[in-house]
């Protein structure tokens, strides 16, 4: 986490289709994978910074509601 905490706009989130993307260990798509932009390659989030990148991009409740 530290690694993320300093300099979190490095790293990104693509759509698990996005080429050159990884598939998980059991062969399947993942729906959402890390990149590091400044060494161009998908990188493993751990959960809690899958989470602080998730909530940074994801609507908050009221935009979901659309008001």
């Amino acid at each position: 986490m530290a690694t993320y905490l300093d300099r979190p706009e490095r790293y990104s989130l693509l759509p698990g289709d996005a080429p050159g993307a990884p598939s998980c260990p059991y062969g399947n798509q993942y729906r959402w994978v890390g990149y590091d932009r400044k060494r161009e390659e998908f990188v493993r989030f751990t959960k809690s910074v899958f989470k602080r990148v998730m909530a940074s991009v994801a609507p908050s409740p009221s935009e979901r509601k659309g008001e």
